[in-house]
């Protein structure tokens, strides 16, 4: 895309979101400080607003951080891998080389995640997704080989990002708006090809350093390429994904331009909006008891401040000046008894009851119940009283969890598979492998994930224990089960590693050598019972 093509169509992607961008603003005012207004310029450091005094209750707030880090720890968690690596074809699984090459290539890109910024950026991601209803992650090369992190991430606010999508629903092209300093373009760009005004003003040591330029940056597919993944290094024009930038005042481009393998940004929605692009989230369902319960505490410290110092009542001729209400002050007044202080008569426990009632439907709203286990009275939770909670989470997100997974865990971990194999990160791969075409899917072992294959072990587990209680009374049933294919899907569900199984020739080759063990055993017991036949009848003799 020329830069004019990326500055008109990122215009006409700003003024197609407006509406949207009102329940934003709100949400962002009352559940997601600190995530950038979306009608102020924040150019300067001093334009960030630090203080929220129209905040009176932080309900929500805390609610949307705790979902946000609880789909952090629960599905890309930072202390267990939370992913495998599987072969899409059985053979490949069961062979014992393919498969321990590639778990080693699972640890490697986990480790790989680690080491870079991930886990900063993830955790802002999930805050923009539960609280916007849509999210950007960016994954970018390393261009810095001296530095041990391979991958970048970032994690985009969305009042910078806009996006377009094909006739599938899926993202072609994104765009950032950027309010870089004329020193940073400098730094990114180099000075070959910018204009003059602009490296003037990055040398100048008495110029603004507030003083910003706006930037589009704009990452899109090239339909005229085929997106297939790739182990060759190929020149940047001619990968799949290009991007590019441009001056917004002019369209002028910026001399960077390049390419990519795979797709670089990621954008999830929460759950997708009828007739929408953009996703609505559990702050959007929040945002009205939100705005509630501000208000109505917001009333409630003014009628607590009239109740901690009421007004006066009192006749026209009761006084024969102003009142002073000050410590220690006098008033001269005609009757006492016609000076008096006006009470209210607010029902407060009304007022703390429906304030109660608002901030339990906020946390409902954020799966507070299902997260956080209430305070230990007496004995403490059991395991199956937590797996009962995790279970009705997955039941109650569990359409959201599918759309991560495809929209954002899938193709970062493709991305950061595909950018380590190219810079030579993985063992030599074994021949088998290319051999058979082997493709590579992944198999997810978060906390979550492993709630959902909970029920296919019990599934299986209860499956076979009544076959065996069945076979008591009728020993054939225990011919109707593949055995060897029951225990492999088991080890499956519970996430053994392929190391831990041996290869099904190798059981297959022991198995026809322990049969031929046991049949020679047996002809040799036979023949002995027939010698000793034999000797027997000798010995006695013809009668």
């Amino acid at each position: 895309m020329k830069g004019q093509d990326i500055v008109t169509r990122y215009q006409r992607l700003k003024g197609d979101r407006y509406t949207v961008e009102d329940v934003w603003d709100a949400i962002e005012r009352y559940i997601a400080p600190y995530r950038g207004r979306f009608f102020k310029d924040e150019r300067a450091e001093n334009s960030i607003e630090w203080r929220k005094p129209f905040v009176y209750d932080a309900t929500a707030i805390m609610a949307a951080q705790n979902l946000a880090s609880s789909l952090h720890s629960r599905l890309t968690s930072a202390s267990v891998s939370w992913f495998d690596l599987k072969f899409r074809q059985d053979m490949l699984n069961d062979n014992q080389v393919a498969m321990s090459w590639l778990e080693e290539c699972s640890r490697i890109t986990y480790e790989a995640l680690q080491d870079s910024n991930f886990n900063v950026s993830i955790n802002e991601t999930y805050q923009d997704l539960v609280c916007f209803g849509t999210s950007v992650l960016i994954a970018e090369e390393n261009e810095n080989k001296d530095e041990d992190a391979a991958l970048n991430f970032m994690s985009v606010p969305i009042k910078e990002c806009y996006f377009e999508q094909d006739h599938k629903g899926d993202v072609i092209r994104v765009f950032r708006h950027l309010q870089w300093t004329p020193l940073q373009i400098v730094n990114f760009f180099g000075k070959e090809g910018l204009p003059d005004d602009v490296i003037e003003a990055a040398e100048n040591p008495a110029a603004d350093p507030d003083k910003k330029e706006d930037i589009i940056f704009c990452i899109y597919r090239r339909l005229d390429i085929p997106e297939t993944s790739t182990a060759k290094v190929i020149a940047p024009e001619k990968r799949p994904w290009g991007f590019g930038y441009a001056f917004l005042k002019d369209g002028k481009e910026l001399p960077k331009k390049g390419g990519y393998y795979e797709r670089p940004a990621f954008v999830p929605r929460w759950r997708k909006t009828s007739s929408s692009m953009w996703g609505n989230s559990p702050a959007m369902i929040a945002l009205a008891d939100t705005l509630t319960l501000n208000r109505t505490i917001e009333l409630n410290m003014t009628a607590v401040e009239k109740n901690l110092d009421p007004p006066i009542i009192t006749t026209s001729r009761g006084l024969f000046g102003d009142l002073n209400m000050t410590a220690g002050g006098i008033s001269e007044v005609r009757d006492v008894n016609e000076v008096k202080p006006f009470l209210s008569g607010a029902r407060f426990d009304v007022t703390y009851q429906e304030m109660d009632r608002l901030r339990q439907n906020i946390e409902s709203y954020f799966f507070i119940p299902q997260l956080i286990l209430p305070p230990m009275q007496g004995t403490p939770a059991t395991a199956m009283e937590i797996s009962v909670r995790m279970q009705q989470l997955e039941a109650l997100i569990g359409p959201t969890l599918g759309r991560l997974q495809t929209d954002l865990l899938d193709p970062a971990v493709t991305r950061c598979f595909g950018i380590l194999f190219r810079a030579g990160k993985f063992p030599e791969m074994p021949d088998v492998i290319a051999q058979m075409g082997g493709k590579v899917e992944i198999e997810y072992t978060s906390p979550i994930a492993k709630t959902q294959q909970a029920s296919n072990v019990q599934s299986l587990e209860r499956y076979l224990t009544t076959l065996l209680g069945m076979a008591e009374a009728n020993p054939n049933l225990l011919d109707i089960p593949d055995w060897d294919e029951a225990f492999k899907q088991l080890a499956n569900y519970l996430g053994v590693s392929a190391k831990v199984n041996r290869p099904s020739d190798e059981v297959k080759a022991d198995r026809e050598q322990r049969q031929s063990m046991q049949e020679a055993q047996m002809a040799g017991e036979t023949m002995q019972a027939v010698a000793a036949g034999e000797q027997a009848m000798s010995e006695v003799g013809p009668q």
